[in-house]
């Protein structure tokens, strides 16, 4: 296997901002329907403001890279994290595991680098990756690395777990020679004493069910019923999705919060929706909600009006759609909630014209 998704940033098509929708290789999975009631409303808002309290401990500092901003002989900081962001959604898809996995190594990836910032001299830039002097390697070791351990918290004790499967020996193959086992070993150490151990952060992707339970339901009739789970259904999968790919988006990616990321991803995948499918009423209560339990959270403010969001929407909109929504249909597995949709006529095809 070791051909296919071989450590070689050397080698990997250089990924530009914009060009790429789909800047990771697509293995797309459903997972778990948000549920369209909830008997305790009460949980449910506990759980999204502990989250958005939560997600702030693990906010990367943002200190813009000058460096890319103009001719340079070494590779901006932006164009190295979306190289890396490619071969650890390769990674993660020949291992079969959950793709939330490369967010959160993306943040600990993230989080090392900005951390004890070293002393500025004049004229040179002040951005994490810059001030720790991070050569290629180097920098291919720390992501590596941060990888693992997110992997490593992702596993369980099941016999059929596809992390039972993980050994440090295949992220060392995976090297293809410029790495030892104790070169991971002691980068993992540097990362865990770096960040304090706190390498278990939210990701957009965990925030998105939770910002779901806020949806509004209506008394209606079983039909009805299950048309209404079929939405849902797609909004939770279209808005994963954007999350999920959220972390391609550059350097500037951790400018946001994973609250940020899930709440304009399901405004996005609102917007994709007919009226007749999520109607305006439910689509503003859901708003109104999110607002106001962000407000009273004591973490991240979530509003549509709020210019991080708005800025955050309009990207995901040029990176993310119409392409992951317009393939051709002859190759999609008839069981995907895209298909299903369009066969149910709740896409706003107009919305991507």
């Amino acid at each position: 296997f070791v051909s296919k998704i071989l450590f070689s940033f050397r080698t990997i098509t250089m990924i530009s901002d914009m060009d790429s929708p789909m800047c990771c290789d697509e293995q797309y999975a459903t997972h778990e329907l948000p549920p369209s009631h909830y008997e305790d409303s009460g949980l449910a808002i506990d759980q999204l403001s502990a989250v958005l309290r939560t997600e702030q401990t693990y906010a990367v500092p943002q200190i813009p890279c000058i460096a890319s901003m103009g001719p340079s002989s070494s590779l901006p900081y932006g164009e190295w994290r979306r190289k890396i962001c490619q071969w650890c959604f390769k990674v993660v898809d020949h291992f079969q595991l959950d793709r939330e996995v490369v967010s959160s190594g993306m943040n600990i990836f993230d989080r090392f680098l900005a951390s004890r910032p070293r002393p500025v001299e004049a004229g040179s830039c002040a951005c994490p990756a810059c001030q720790k002097n991070i050569d290629s390697r180097l920098f291919q070791l720390a992501a590596m690395t941060s990888l693992y351990i997110a992997m490593k918290m992702y596993s369980d004790s099941r016999r059929d777990s596809p992390y039972r499967n993980l050994r440090l020996s295949a992220f060392v193959e995976l090297s293809r020679g410029q790495f030892t086992a104790n070169d991971i070993s002691e980068m993992e150490q540097s990362i865990l004493n770096e960040l304090q151990w706190k390498v278990n952060p939210p990701t957009p992707m965990t925030v998105v069910p939770y910002l779901l339970q806020l949806m509004p339901t209506r008394p209606m009739s079983p039909s009805l019923r299950q048309r209404s789970d079929l939405v849902l259904h797609v909004l939770h999968e279209l808005a994963r999705y954007m999350s999920e790919l959220s972390v391609c988006l550059g350097s500037s990616s951790f400018q946001y919060s994973p609250s940020q990321v899930a709440f304009a991803s399901i405004l996005v995948s609102m917007d994709l929706l007919t009226l007749y499918a999520l109607p305006m009423s439910m689509r503003q209560e859901f708003i109104e909600s999110a607002m106001k339990i962000s407000r009273f959270s004591g973490g991240t403010m979530l509003s549509p009006d709020d210019n991080a969001i708005i800025a955050l929407q309009e990207r995901l909109r040029q990176s993310f759609w119409p392409e992951m929504l317009i393939d051709d249909q002859e190759c999609v597995d008839p069981g995907h909630p895209i298909f299903m949709a369009r066969e149910y006529g709740l896409l706003d095809m107009a919305t991507l014209a």
